[in-house]
């Protein structure tokens, strides 16, 4: 490696020199604050008349012309697109020959294509739109671009210099100081020699915050080849991966890749087992790719890039790129719409990659893998019903893992089943007794919310005696009625009398007091009657049905829920013979809820992850979570297990007082807790500690603990 200070002036001045950001590296994507900061800085340097320092500039000579910038593209494109401003905006001719033939084109008799004759080459995405740039005036330009290369950073930062310099100028600056600025912009020229591309540039960017994990793997899977082999490698594989999964959803798409090909979300990080998420994604990928058989890095590359490229290609059916028309979608992809996006069901798309390769190889039909999606639906909606923890990561392995078993094919419905069914706990398959009574007894309102609700009442629409002429499911007209109103005004409280008056909040979020509906504004607080007219004339069914009843109470709400819940078991279904007797909770709780509900409650059981801890008392949970923690990483929980970072630890004094006390119980060496705590104070420690041990770790932990009651 070689190193020497420089100045942008003479970086960029050498001629006969190529700067070419390789294909593998991410688009241009400095923002208007970045490109501001970078000419206010310039401008400071020719008022004060000192140097100011840009940073290092990575390269690695391609050959004796040609140069591959592994660090610096932002600025190096930034300071150029600046360049090309001045020179639009001069009217200096001299100026405008020096720009050119210093900054921006190569010339001379040697220079003899038009790949040499351009000094800067960004990658593909972004050169086209430069190059139009570079061979129009600002005033023509911009009929010269597509709609998507008139929203790209390379000219919406073009227009922004305009703005920049053209002002600058307006106020008394001129041309020439900016030219002479470039040099004192003083830079660390670092040439790469026999060293690896990929350690200096994670070195480089080890403090960075704008790099994905995707730009990451990205560059170190292409950068360790020579240009033709990247170029190869980009062009075949990862920009097709890109066109069929999306760009935004790179990151998703490696996740659920790297589950459904280890068949478990399991990681080791340091010697301390994790598991595999957008945030150690990046150490999870080097990991399986070191791990990958073969001694030839390119052809191992090569191999992992071809088997990505087609479950990509598989994935695409589960992905939705801008606005969804669910009219024009196929049956499954409606199924597929609202389980991922509605249900926010993210975490089976590695499980629903493992279906589609199965279909894919024909082990499975077409109607297998859609009955397969009913019953992932079927599944996490129950779940999220009752408050279960639905699917995870690990539990689409654990399922994943299962089918692998599978010999004969020709029963796979039986067998997914099987396969699905095997949680306990709050893992498990919500029967249809757990359902219903959730169904009947929870706020559906609040437990759902707006969107969940939406889907559970249009799916019971969807599914009733007389469905035709419903609007689709994405008809932005489509409300949600309360038919008890949220705010009793003084004549439904005369109308509903005393007791049902001082109870109405128990049943106000009810599934039976719920109804859909595509004039909710017209509704207010009208009168029960005048409300059963107005329904009378919805296109939904159970809308409809409200006019059946006399009178609306909270016996009328009961009895209504009672029907509704009786007709959802037959849409999210679950088979009798593969259901397991289960005790029915009444109730599941996360650590997101308001703590203040559990005053005078004992816990039953704690679930963390897929273990299962009964429970006596609040004094048992966080030496439960402790532990956990202490078994994830002790490292990372001695480090935040300290009276500095909380004040529910204590150091213990010389005469070791809390050691001796049975009200606290040792966290770490010296640092100790009061376990005879409130439920309120137990949870927030609980979700305090958590939340932080999960963003040193990279673990999950705080999602995936929940609580019964007794």
């Amino acid at each position: 490696m070689q190193a020497h200070n420089n100045s942008i002036e003479e970086f960029l001045g050498v001629q006969r020199s190529v700067f070419a950001v390789p294909v593998y590296q991410r688009n241009y994507d400095w923002m208007d604050g970045n490109c501001q900061q970078l000419f206010n800085d310039i401008v400071k340097s020719i008022e004060t008349g000192k140097p100011h320092f840009l940073g290092t500039i990575c390269f690695k000579l391609y050959n004796s012309h040609e140069r591959s910038i592994i660090d610096g593209q932002q600025r190096l494109t930034s300071i150029t697109l600046m360049l090309r401003a001045v020179y639009d905006l001069t009217s200096n001719d001299e100026l405008k020959r020096e720009i050119n033939s210093s900054y921006i084109f190569n010339s001379g008799h040697s220079i003899d294509n038009d790949y040499l004759r351009v000094k800067l080459h960004l990658n593909e995405r972004d050169d086209a739109t430069y190059r139009i740039i570079l061979n129009n005036t600002h005033s023509t330009v911009k009929g010269k671009l597509t709609a998507v290369q008139r929203e790209s950073r390379v000219y919406q930062n073009y227009r922004l210099f305009l703005k920049l310099v053209g002002d600058y100028l307006e106020k008394g600056g001129k041309e020439e100081d900016i030219l002479d600025s470039l040099g004192r912009l003083t830079i660390i020229e670092l040439e790469i020699q026999d060293e690896n591309p990929q350690e200096i540039f994670e070195s480089l960017n080890s403090t960075g915050l704008d790099l994905s994990n995707v730009d990451l793997l990205r560059n170190y899977l292409l950068m360790q080849f020579a240009h033709e082999e990247q170029t190869e490698l980009y062009h075949e594989y990862w920009s097709k991966i890109e066109d069929s999964v999306g760009v935004d959803n790179m990151e998703s798409f490696f996740v659920d890749y790297l589950v459904y090909t280890k068949r478990s979300d399991a990681l080791s990080i340091g010697g301390h087992r994790s598991h595999i998420n957008e945030r150690n994604l990046y150490q999870a990928f080097k990991d399986y790719y070191v791990s990958y058989p073969g001694d030839d890095d390119y052809e191992k590359t090569k191999a992992i890039f071809s088997d990505m490229r087609h479950c990509a290609e598989l994935y695409n059916s589960t992905v939705f790129l801008g606005d969804v028309n669910l009219e024009s979608e196929t049956p499954v992809r409606k199924k597929l719409y609202l389980l991922l996006e509605v249900n926010q069901a993210a975490n089976c798309r590695s499980l629903l990659l493992y279906l589609l390769s199965l279909k894919d190889q024909h082990k499975i039909t077409d109607a297998d893998y859609e009955e397969s999606v009913d019953t992932i639906s079927s599944f996490v909606f129950r779940s999220r019903v009752c408050n279960g923890k639905g699917f995870n990561r690990q539990f689409a392995g654990n399922v994943m893992i299962r089918l692998q078993e599978i010999k004969d094919y020709s029963t796979f419905t039986q067998q997914f089943w099987s396969a699905i069914t095997f949680g306990k706990g709050a893992s498990s398959f919500p029967t249809d007794e757990n359902f219903v009574n959730a169904l009947i007894n929870n706020d559906m309102y609040t437990t759902l919310r707006s969107r969940g609700t939406k889907y559970l009442l249009y799916l019971l629409e969807q599914n009733s005696p007389y469905h035709k002429g419903m609007p689709a499911y994405d008809d932005k007209t489509i409300t949600i009625e309360h038919i008890l109103p949220q705010t009793l005004n003084p004549e439904w409280k005369t109308y509903l009398g005393h007791p049902d008056v001082d109870n109405y909040q128990t049943h106000l979020h009810r599934l039976g007091n719920l109804v859909l509906t595509s004039y909710n504004s017209e509704m207010s607080n009208k009168s029960f009657e005048e409300k059963k007219s107005i329904y009378a004339d919805s296109n939904f069914y159970y809308t409809r049905n409200i006019q059946e009843y006399s009178r609306w109470d909270l016996s009328a709400i009961e009895a209504r829920t009672k029907i509704l819940a009786k007709q959802a078991i037959n849409i999210w279904k679950f088979p009798k013979e593969y259901q397991k007797s289960q005790p029915v909770h009444e109730s599941l709780h996360t650590l997101d809820e308001d703590f203040s509900q559990f005053s005078y409650t004992k816990p039953k059981m704690l679930y963390v992850e897929d273990q299962e801890f009964p429970m006596s008392s609040w004094n048992e949970v966080l030496p439960v979570l402790f532990a956990k923690m202490r078994e994830e990483n002790e490292e990372i929980f001695s480090s935040i297990a300290t009276p500095e970072a909380f004040n529910f630890f204590y150091h213990d004094n010389e005469e070791g007082h809390l050691e001796k006390s049975p009200d606290y119980t040792c966290a770490v060496e010296d640092v100790y807790y009061r376990t005879n705590r409130s439920a309120y104070s137990t949870l927030d420690a609980a979700a305090k500690t958590l939340k932080a041990f999960d963003k040193k770790a990279g673990t999950d932990l705080y999602s995936n603990v929940m609580f019964s009651l007794k």
